[in-house]
């Protein structure tokens, strides 16, 4: 694990003891508070923020359990640990919500003791709301800062807390000047509020379970360094797999210059793998692709190829050109545009390889897909 990635868990389980401490502390207040004055959305409000310090012992456990080295199990390390724990803690702020609404509901249909909004009430949910609004904003930057869903998800949730103790200070001030009680229909809309803050990160964690496309600034950075290299004519394609943040897995395929020796491809080969761990990257593999610069008639074919793959609004580029006469063979890769219709796609590349087998009837023609990242 690189250092960088070590310094960002430092923080993270920083940031998140933090919270344990807050949350342990708003927990034990709120709780006694709403027994003292018969409040039951007080008293929910503190079992909340005991789940809070749950999610945010999840952090700290998930930070821990990120820095451990891989093994022969997951030999690219335990970095997806931190998407997993996030998916807990969106459970867990869902779960809250689910139960606030019934418990509300409970109480609605059988109402115990008239609350009895006392100064000490009002002060704790004073505190609570300023506190959970300086944690949440502190959390976000954090979060933002260390590119870690989980703090952000704590930030959302602190926030989602504070508009919960801001509810509940609205009931208790119309209480005391009205006699009408509302704490548990605040608590119901609230609760459907959290409810949906609990989906959205859900969905969140599981795009990023299931992979994403990696870092666009970080992508840029590494084709930037590899094209710079003398030797390299192109970069073909480039695959990258996040294993946790700042912990990316790949491989790049270049072209160069056919006649390069094996000492000078391993020399280049070595060079690229080297700065790509300066960027967190560990590439497994550096694809070579050798192309005849010097011959006229193979650059006569790949310019009239890639005129043609103009013509064709799906295809975003065409690279990786091999022409083997020995075997009467004209080989390359193509890549498509992901976003466009799959149907559209498939048969516009039908089409294209139709059209290049016209142009070269003499020759067998394989394409190839690439993968748009």
């Amino acid at each position: 694990m690189n250092q960088k990635v070590t310094v960002r868990n430092r923080n993270i389980i920083r940031c998140s003891l933090i919270g344990v401490g807050m949350n342990l502390f708003l927990a034990v207040f709120k709780i006694l508070a709403g027994t003292m004055v018969h409040a039951h959305a007080i008293i929910m409000d503190g079992v909340n923020s005991l789940s809070d310090m749950t999610a945010s012992v999840i952090s700290i456990l998930s930070s821990i359990i990120v820095k451990k080295r891989g093994d022969p199990k997951h030999p690219f390390g335990y970095g997806r640990v931190e998407y997993l724990s996030s998916m807990l803690i969106a459970m867990i702020i869902l779960l809250i919500g689910i139960r606030s609404i019934y418990s509300s509901i409970e109480s609605i249909i059988d109402p115990h003791d008239p609350p009895d909004y006392n100064g000490l009430a009002l002060a704790i949910m004073i505190i609570s709301l300023v506190s959970k609004l300086i944690y949440g904003f502190f959390m976000r930057r954090q979060g933002k800062r260390l590119n870690s869903s989980a703090l952000i998800m704590s930030a959302a949730d602190s926030m989602g807390d504070a508009l919960i103790s801001a509810g509940i200070l609205a009931a208790m001030a119309l209480y005391r000047v009205t006699g009408v009680d509302i704490e548990h229909y605040v608590s119901i809309g609230i609760a459907l509020l959290i409810i949906r803050t609990g989906i959205e990160m859900i969905r969140e964690c599981g795009d990023k379970v299931l992979g994403t496309r990696p870092d666009p600034a970080l992508r840029k950075e590494l084709i930037s360094r590899v094209t710079q290299k003398e030797q390299v004519l192109n970069i073909s394609n480039i695959l990258l797999h996040n294993y946790g943040e700042g912990n990316y897995v790949g491989s790049v395929d270049i072209e160069v210059d056919e006649k390069l020796t094996a000492a000078e491809i391993s020399r280049l080969t070595r060079q690229i793998i080297r700065e790509a761990e300066e960027l967190g990257v560990v590439l497994t593999s550096v694809g070579i692709t050798g192309t005849n610069i010097s011959d006229p008639d193979a650059v006569q074919v790949w310019d009239s190829i890639i005129d043609m793959a103009r013509g064709y609004g799906s295809i975003k580029r065409v690279y990786s050109f091999i022409i083997d006469r020995e075997n009467r063979l004209i080989s390359f890769y193509v890549t498509q545009n992901s976003t466009r219709n799959r149907r559209i796609c498939d048969e516009e590349l039908r089409r294209f390889t139709r059209q290049v087998s016209d142009a070269w009837p003499e020759m067998q023609v394989d394409i190839r897909q690439g993968i748009d990242t």
